[in-house]
């Protein structure tokens, strides 16, 4: 009997062992399926997930709601010049100025594709967002990453910054529009810089400059 219970115990801490490794590994793999590789940042489809359940929340507690369009400044040139393992890292860089510089846990970014990212600022007016794409524009001019196709000789950021507020109709695709549209005017008028918009509801974005 004793042989038996010592090694029901021992057979007891294995299986216990074996199941968590496997439910780490499962939570491994969740993370894997929600993270962008490249940059640890939320992927695309996180990003809806996350635009989705803030939007309603917002909507429901009426509160503000902002978000940032960020995009690389002309990164076409600099992959063409230093090669795509340069436009990596350079990827990698901006991704880690953007997590530094959002620091609420509700904050999120997520990388939207290629060049591009978005913040996710819930709770936060339009002077707050252009607060913080400001600080996270000013990041990334700081890292000092050479980029001879730059009329800056360094790689730089333009960001749109759009709010929504109780009293505004419309739904998260015309914040969206909106901060692709100051995204749009922060390249037209130079790069390097932010672009705030407020959303109405209404409206569309033009056509984005590299």
């Amino acid at each position: 009997m004793a042989a038996f219970a010592l090694g029901f115990v021992g057979l007891s801490f294995l299986l216990g062992g074996q199941l968590r490794r496997r439910m780490r590994a499962e939570s491994e793999l969740e993370l894997l399926a929600r993270t962008d590789g490249l940059t640890g940042l939320h992927n695309r489809r996180t990003l809806g997930e996350i635009l989705e359940q803030e939007w309603r929340r917002a909507r429901r507690t009426r509160s503000m709601f902002s978000l940032l369009f960020v995009d690389i400044d002309r990164f076409k040139a600099y992959n063409d010049t230093y090669g795509h393992q340069a436009g990596d890292d350079a990827l990698a860089a901006v991704a880690r100025c953007i997590r530094d510089n959002i620091r609420r846990p509700a904050d999120s970014a997520a990388r939207y594709g290629g060049e591009e990212f978005v913040v996710v600022l819930p709770d936060t007016a339009p002077g707050g967002a252009s607060q913080i794409a400001e600080q996270i524009r000013a990041a990334i001019s700081e890292l000092a990453i050479e980029h001879a196709g730059s009329e800056y000789g360094r790689v730089t950021a333009s960001i749109g910054a759009a709010s929504w507020s109780p009293d505004q109709q419309g739904d998260v695709s015309s914040v969206i529009r909106a901060a692709d549209e100051a995204l749009y005017s922060a390249k037209a008028t130079g790069r390097n810089r932010v672009g705030q918009f407020r959303a109405s509801g209404t409206g569309g974005a033009g056509q984005r400059q590299p």
